[in-house]
């Protein structure tokens, strides 16, 4: 049998650990969205094409993910798209992070300095996940980030 003291310190001891698991904080270590900003921060230095970045990871259960790249003039194609051989990369690096900080999905988005939306509908196409394509950005889901995980 528990004293009620004791039952109030514990009660208190896990509502700690279950706000601190929801709000993607584990304890001891980066936020979620510490994570997300190192991911931003990788993938402007990565040479891959990306001029600037931003992740934002969504305190959810799931701890979902949003990551919008700009990318380089050099790496978008006339019709404003993007090459397989560009985007696999960059999903690759950002699927392999997701895997890290356990996300449930990641939604990605891609334009020009500019501004304007990149199609990356061909380039999904080629990479096995024409089915991630929703609108103007991918869906990922963690099906889709285990097959990029391995690029």
């Amino acid at each position: 049998m528990m004293f009620p003291g004791k039952r109030k310190a514990v009660l208190a001891a896990a509502g700690l650990i279950l706000t601190a698991v929801l709000s993607g904080c584990s304890i001891g270590g980066p936020t979620g969205q510490q994570r997300a900003d190192e991911l931003a921060t990788q993938l402007e230095r990565s040479e891959l094409g990306v001029s600037s970045a931003e992740a934002t990871y969504l305190t959810s259960f799931s701890g979902d993910l949003t990551v919008s790249v700009v990318l380089e003039p050099d790496v978008v194609q006339p019709g404003y798209t993007v090459s397989a051989e560009t985007l696999g990369p960059i999903l690759g690096m950002i699927a392999r992070s997701a895997k890290q900080m356990n996300v449930g999905g990641v939604g990605f988005y891609a334009e020009d300095e500019g501004g304007i939306h990149v199609s990356m509908v061909q380039a999904a196409d080629e990479l096995g996940i024409a089915e991630a394509v929703d609108g103007s950005s991918l869906s990922l889901t963690g099906e889709r980030l285990e097959i990029l995980a391995k690029q």
